[in-house]
């Protein structure tokens, strides 16, 4: 008994520290070389990288005081520098914070007892962490593998920061006469905000991020590398934070292919056609060479495409997908998810499924409203219009001044469905590289918009329907009324008129084409009732217009049989 008792506490025992991970303590230090107190603190840190690489790391954030502020590492780069103050409200320096919210004071208060005892607290992650410099030494690629060791849920981001680990002054930059400098953030990848996380993680749960930088206000390229964190955004805790190494990342897996992205799809649709294009990565240790993409949308039959290559690790595949035919609805769902990479089960399904949400199309009457502010880059940009046959209804662009207001009206031919395409010839999109633009396509009165954007690569669309019917608004103004509606052959219509006038009323069809007049001649002001006749017109719905002189009247009407 004993015996057995024995083992099951070393079981547990065992159990306990494989779901937890040793802890590299960070440190995010705020300092300036115009700082006296920040060059004497900074040699202790120093010392403190040297000698314990295996459980502290720090990142230095360099500020633009005290005065004059000149400090040519925060000049690099003052927006993200100045998020991460303003991040933590630092307003004194030397200003230390360790693991986020575990110490924040003063730099020269921080003791190697914090640190230690910090790391002696095991981690919910590990995280592995490559940088890798390209042929012609101008970029850096980071790739960032967070994996969850212990069941932690929390609103958490991942942060990505490229340092220069040692810069060294031949002259002393500021007034406080330091000349080395070490651990300089020079980029967040991909920028201060960092990369949000799933909310939960359970062991065996990873993330996978990867990132490049094109190097500016670098001095040797020789230092560059890489620390990431992930951290708590409503504590600000840190969990746990790694250095960067040239080494190849060990995937968790072997056979794992994560669906990454779909494009090429309209968020609308009234076509019932779908041609999505999706982006698959290798997540596993063994080179891809097959993997089945299934998609469907809503409840309708399961379409399957085997792609087939060689992709190895970390690398991603663009995949066409034949097209697919459904019957649209008021709200749709697309659902597209990898399976069987290399014949075998996929070993990590969780990351295999991409949802999207597709509504019913934005219907319009005959007008449609096409809006671009152009960015700095006028002559990139194009749109046109297309029906259903794929024919040119009408087209916009190149444009010729920048940060410029262009609008054109498209009169649609007729009913069905039309798609608005909009093409950037520098594969950018409209904002942000070339300065800020914008595009909205919209309705005629009531003014709705359909689509609006900016941020795109080379084109994106939409698709929307025009009923000349559904874009017709009912005028109850002066008591319009038809009673009953639906009705069976006959109804009546009232309304008022504020002045005498000859009265016309024209019925059409759902095509906008005029089915019945009736000329009801010179009517006096006032209340007025009259019948409307249409037992020999076939059932569905009518616009009823009346017109008495300047005032019109207009109603959408059913004829039941």
């Amino acid at each position: 008994m004993k015996k057995f008792t024995l083992s099951l506490f070393l079981l547990i025992a065992a159990t306990i520290v494989y779901s937890q991970s040793p802890r590299m303590v960070l440190q995010e230090e705020f300092t300036s070389s115009t700082c006296a107190p920040c060059a004497s603190a900074n040699p202790t840190f120093h010392n403190w990288l040297v000698q314990h690489p295996d459980i502290y790391t720090a990142i230095f954030w360099h500020c633009n005081w005290p005065s004059p502020g000149n400090d040519p590492m925060y000049l690099a780069n003052t927006t993200e520098n100045g998020a991460r103050i303003s991040y933590y409200s630092v307003n004194s320096i030397p200003w230390a914070f360790v693991d986020g919210n575990v110490y924040a004071n003063n730099g020269l208060s921080l003791t190697w007892p914090v640190i230690q005892n910090r790391s002696a607290v095991l981690s919910p992650f590990t995280i592995n962490l490559q940088h890798q410099l390209n042929a012609a030494q101008d970029s850096i690629f980071v790739t960032m593998l967070v994996a969850c060791t212990q069941a932690v849920a929390a609103s958490m981001v991942a942060h990505n920061v490229v340092i220069e680990k040692h810069v060294h002054f031949t002259t002393a930059p500021g007034s406080n006469g330091e000349k080395d400098f070490y651990n300089v953030m020079k980029k967040m990848l991909p920028g201060k905000d960092g990369t949000d996380l799933m909310l939960s993680y359970v062991p065996g749960d990873y993330s996978v991020m990867q990132y490049g930088w094109k190097l500016a206000n670098v001095y040797d390229i020789n230092q560059l590398g890489a620390i990431s964190f992930v951290q708590n955004k409503s504590t600000k805790e840190v969990y746990q934070a790694a250095n960067s190494s040239a080494e190849v990342i060990t995937m968790p897996f072997n056979n794992d292919a994560e669906m990454m992205n779909v494009s090429n799809y309209s968020t609308v649709s009234c076509t019932g056609k779908i041609n999505p294009v999706v982006e698959i990565r290798n997540n596993g240790n063994n080179p891809i060479t097959s993997v089945e993409i299934k998609y469907q949308v809503n409840d309708e039959p399961v379409s399957i495409f085997t792609w087939t290559g060689n992709l190895a690790t970390l690398s991603k595949a663009s995949v066409t997908l034949p097209e697919y035919i459904f019957t649209p609805m008021l709200q749709n769902t697309l659902k597209i998810f990898s399976n069987n990479p290399n014949n075998v089960a996929d070993e990590y399904p969780k990351n295999d499924t991409a949802t999207i949400s597709i509504a019913g199309p934005t219907i319009t009457h005959n007008l449609v409203y096409v809006s671009i502010r152009t960015d700095n880059a006028p002559g990139e940009t194009t749109w046109d219009v297309r029906n259903e046959a794929s024919v040119l209804i009408k087209s916009g662009g190149p444009y010729t001044i920048p940060i410029h207001m262009y609008r054109d009206t498209v009169d649609l031919p007729s009913t069905g469905c039309y798609t608005f395409t909009i093409y950037d010839s520098g594969g950018n999109g409209i904002c942000c590289g070339n300065g800020t633009g914008v595009y909205t396509l919209s309705t005629s009165s009531p003014s709705v918009t359909i689509k609006s954007g900016n941020i795109f690569n080379s084109s994106e669309f939409t698709e929307f329907s025009m009923d000349w019917a559904t874009g017709i608004r009912d005028i109850q103004e002066n008591g319009f009324n038809v009673y009953p509606n639906p009705f069976e052959g006959t109804a009546r219509m009232t309304f008022t008129t504020a002045r005498s006038g000859y009265v016309t009323i024209n019925l059409y069809n759902t095509f906008g084409q005029p089915v019945k007049t009736i000329n009801e001649g010179i009517m006096h002001s006032g209340n007025h009732e009259l019948t409307l006749d249409a037992k020999e017109l076939p059932a569905g719905f009518y616009i009823l217009k009346v017109q008495a002189d300047s005032e019109v009247f207009t109603k959408k009407i059913s004829l039941h049989r």
